[in-house]
Parts: structure tokens; sequence; C-alpha cells
């Protein structure tokens, strides 16, 4: 996400710079062009999305923008993968202290056995659980999982249009939050809110505010009570 964000901040940088230069109209076009790109490879949720059958598919859809929307087709990516979140998980909890010092060593564990029981598959074990997974973007994570969000979470029509998506920091902290709550450590978690107020305030009430995961169901023998809002014969 840094990288990312500093690549918008230089094409930022360049349109500003070259606003006032007008000597050749393909440097605007540019300039522009990259923009347009960078602001779309920054949008949009990811569904990432697994076939249970030929007519069963699960997605869980996250706060992840369309740039980063992938499937880690090897062992070596998905450790990369695991080890992005744990880098920023940790990172969250060295900046509050040792109030945190408990959660960070939960979330390392957990994040640890993920990457332990991936590399301990057989490659062709690994294989096929890739081919059954797919990533897609979608518009936004909150109207894509409004049936979940009513039927099964029980939110309310007005309760679900006053959520909105996290961004991939609040889907970082968000992680954070999970592993502090399953601890119950509460201290940690006020601690957190100086991170981010409104994301953290958004996350935790109840009903939350800002989500920045939640699943989704399709297919013909898909239940009707968690049906994803377009995603219906992708895969």
């Amino acid at each position: 996400m840094k990288k990312t964000t500093s690549i918008l901040l230089a094409l930022l940088f360049v349109a500003a710079v070259f606003g006032n230069c007008k000597e050749e109209e393909k440097d605007d076009n540019t300039v522009l062009a990259l923009l347009l790109y960078a602001n779309d490879q920054l949008s949009g949720n990811c569904a990432t999305v697994t076939r249970n059958s030929s007519t069963s598919y699960s997605a869980t859809i996250t706060s992840v923008p369309k740039g980063g929307c992938k499937v880690a087709s090897t062992k070596a990516e998905y450790e990369e993968s695991i080890k992005s979140v744990k880098t920023k998980v940790l990172g969250y909890y060295t900046s509050q202290g040792a109030s945190c010092n408990s959660s960070a060593a939960i979330a390392t564990t957990q994040l640890d056995n993920l990457i332990t029981t991936s590399n301990n598959k057989s490659d062709a074990t690994f294989a096929a659980d890739v081919e059954k997974q797919r990533a897609f973007t979608v518009g936004n994570l909150v109207t894509e999982t409004a049936l979940t969000l009513k039927n099964t979470d029980s939110r309310t029509d007005a309760q679900i249009a006053a959520m909105k998506p996290g961004n991939l920091e609040q889907y970082f902290l968000s992680t954070a939050i999970a592993y502090a709550n399953a601890i119950g450590a509460t201290s940690c978690v006020n601690l957190m809110k100086n991170i981010d107020l409104e994301g953290v305030t958004g996350l935790i009430s109840s009903p939350p505010t800002i989500i920045t995961s939640k699943t989704c169901t399709y297919g013909s023998s898909a239940s009707a009570t968690t049906k994803c809002a377009t995603l219906n014969t992708e895969f």
C-alpha cells in the first residue's frame, strides 16, 4: 500500500508540474492516462471466489482494491501475502506499546501457522486448491453482500444503507482488532483508536458502519438468503 501511495503521489506531483506546461499535448495525455490508471487500480473491492461444486460458489469480499485483487498461484506468493498482513498488523501493535504484546503474539502464531500449513501441502494439493479459486473485482462490498448482512447478520435496510466499505488500511487494522478481540485485549483495541479514530469506531460499533470483509454465495444450489448482488456466473 505504501508503494502504491508513493506512486500515486508521484503522479500527482507530475500532474502539478506539467499542469502549467503545454508544449506538447501528448505529455498531458500521458500524465492523464497514468492518473486514470492509478485511480482505477485503487478502486473497487476484491471478491475471492471458491468453487464448492459445479452449482455452488462462495465469495469473500474484502476492501482490497482492484490493483491487489488476485489469488496467490504459488506457495511463495501465498507466503508473501501473509507476511505482508503480518507486517502491517504487528506494526499497529508495536506503535501502541506493551498493552498490545499479547495480541502481537497470537497474531504471529496464527499467521505463521497459515504459512506452515500452506508450505506443508504437496504441490499437487496446493495446485488443486488454487484451481478452485478465482478473484474478481466488484464495485462495493456492502451492496454485494447486502443479503448476507440482512439475513445472516440481521441488519436492517437503514443500517445497511449507513454502512460503507473500509479502505485497505482499515482492512489491515480490522485484522489487528480481530486478533486483539479474540483474546479479550480491550485495552489494545482502545489504543488502536489513536491510529484511526473514525475507522476503529466504525469497525467496532454495533452495528458497524464500516466493514472490510463479508461473504456471499451464488450458483443454482446456493442459498437465496446469502446470494451475491452481481456475482452469479463468474468462474
